[in-house]
């Protein structure tokens, strides 16, 4: 057989199999064909044109002596069988060939999602990450007949979370707010740390966190602030340590949660002394965990010793106050650890907040929260409860007890419901069955709320004062990224404290948006 006739067996087998091994036909291999002399350049052109749209085929002569490659082969095997690559440039094209694999398949693994937020995940599962935004915007109006309470408006929330899983086992969180905290003076736009931590899921069901994230004790509490029913959580929420740096082992089935921790202080917390340590725990269980349908109980225990105080004479204490289910309250009044009264009681005073013990004095050893929690998700109604206890342990004094508690009811005006996360133990996102359009039957979720709450910081000497509001509140959800709220708030009574038996009204509106 002469030169031409190779010359065409060689490339009737290139264009057979163009289409079906088109990965091997690459620019490497027929670079070698060109350099050998096996094709002519303007047969290389073609077959770099055929390979782009993998669509070339021409049948090979009649009566070649060699044969084609069939769908199982590749083509150089073939090529070497022929004699028209040499064993070294073989081998040097199955590697280039493997290395090309190798980068298609890196490029192929990840997977890019935008539904639930910005999430970038693996196609085996082992790695993924996800960024999180969302921002909270907030104005209210203050009606008094005594407080100059000052109207406003203020970045309520604006965070940035980065969060993920590597190889499987390791979840990590990260998240900044940058609309700061809020001081007697008002709100200072620093950035916070929320959470920062990394947890452990490889000894299933048990799960082991570490770092600075929310303590495990309340449901109104560990539910966030993005999907919570109301503007602001209840008045009892001023008993709770919040986040604390710490670690934890929790554990959850179908139906049940348990989690158990032990804590230092906030991971802003700077002491010259001792700072604050603590335990806490809390189960869940949902007797009743159908779509639309729900009970939900939990019992919650915290354990807090104070921190030490640098300063004469060495003597713990503790604070608790609250202001009435609204932020942006301020007023001129001075912040004061402690003012003590005419017949001898004790209370705080500090910008915007009704209530207020003051620094408790007679060198606090420790105390104790109790919490009990219930919630009930009917259809579109839903009713949900706590009752919290705090026990403070002094070494002068009598010991000192403090409660509060909520209650409130919601109901869906459209075909919605609010969505529980029985593995987890609380509340999450609203999707709305029928998304808000401009154009089209869709008016997103609407919900109306009311709820009761009360805190009593009133016992022995202390005179934090005891307070009672109504809270009712309007929800619309356009889709499941953005929210729209209106609340007004009304203070029934406060009994003791610097704000005795003053009234109060609020009217306030929030923009929400996560992603």
């Amino acid at each position: 057989m002469n030169y031409r006739g190779i010359t065409n067996i060689a490339l009737a087998c290139i264009l057979a199999s163009a289409a079906s091994v088109a990965s091997a036909t690459d620019e490497a291999l027929l670079q070698v064909l060109l350099n050998n002399k096996l094709i002519t350049q303007e047969q290389y052109e073609a077959l770099v044109k055929a390979q782009t749209a993998q669509a070339a085929t021409v049948p090979a002569q009649a009566g070649s002596e060699k044969r084609l490659p069939t769908q199982e082969e590749g083509l150089l095997e073939v090529l070497l069988t022929n004699g028209l690559l040499s064993q070294e440039q073989y081998a040097a094209l199955q590697v280039k060939n493997a290395e090309d694999k190798a980068k298609k398949q890196e490029v192929k693994e990840a997977k890019v999602t935008l539904a639930d937020g910005f999430k970038v995940k693996s196609t085996d599962g082992d790695f993924q990450v996800q960024a999180g935004m969302y921002a909270m915007v907030d104005s209210a109006w203050y009606g008094d007949s005594d407080t100059d309470f000052s109207n406003g408006t203020e970045l309520r929330r604006g965070r940035l979370s980065l969060a993920g899983t590597v190889y499987r086992d390791w979840d990590f969180k990260l998240e900044a707010d940058f609309a700061g905290t809020t001081q007697d003076t008002g709100t200072t736009n620093n950035v916070t740390v929320t959470d920062a931590f990394l947890r452990y899921t490889g000894f299933k069901p048990l799960a082991f966190t570490a770092g600075n994230f929310k303590v495990p004790f309340s449901l109104e509490a560990l539910t966030s602030a993005k999907y919570t029913t109301f503007m602001e959580r209840g008045l009892p929420f001023a008993l709770l340590n919040a986040r604390s740096l710490g670690g934890m082992v929790s554990s959850s089935g179908d139906n049940w949660t348990g989690a158990a921790g032990l804590f230092g202080d906030t991971v802003t917390a700077q002491n010259i002394d001792d700072e604050g340590s603590g335990a806490a725990a809390r189960v869940t269980y949902a007797p009743l965990y159908q779509k639309e349908r729900v009970v939900h109980l939990g019992l919650g225990g915290q354990w807090r010793e104070p921190a030490s105080k640098a300063s004469s004479p060495f003597l713990e204490t503790v604070r608790f106050r609250s202001k009435p289910e609204s932020n942006i309250i301020t007023d001129a009044l001075a912040s004061s650890s402690i003012t003590t009264t005419a017949s001898g009681n004790t209370f705080g005073v500090s910008s915007g907040r009704l209530v207020d013990t003051g620094n408790i004095g007679g060198d606090v050893n420790d105390y104790t929260l109790f919490g009990a929690e219930a919630a009930t998700v009917w259809g579109p109604f839903s009713l949900q409860g706590e009752y919290m206890l705090a026990e403070v342990d002094r070494e002068t004094g009598n010991n000192l007890g403090f409660d509060g508690y909520y209650l409130y009811g919601s109901y869906f005006l459209t075909d919605d419901a609010r969505n529980y996360k029985a593995d987890k133990g609380v509340f999450d996102t609203i999707q709305p069955a029928k998304p808000f359009k401009a154009h089209g039957d869709g008016w997103g979720a609407w919900e109306i709320a009311a709820r009761y709450s009360a805190l009593d910081l009133n016992d022995e000497e202390v005179d934090g004062g005891d307070i009672r509001d109504i809270t009712v509140g309007l929800n619309w959800y356009p889709n499941s990224y953005v929210r729209l709220l209106a609340n007004y708030v009304y203070v029934l009574d406060i009994n003791g404290g610097m704000h005795d038996d003053e009234d109060l009204d609020i009217f306030q509106v929030r923009a929400q948006v996560t992603y």
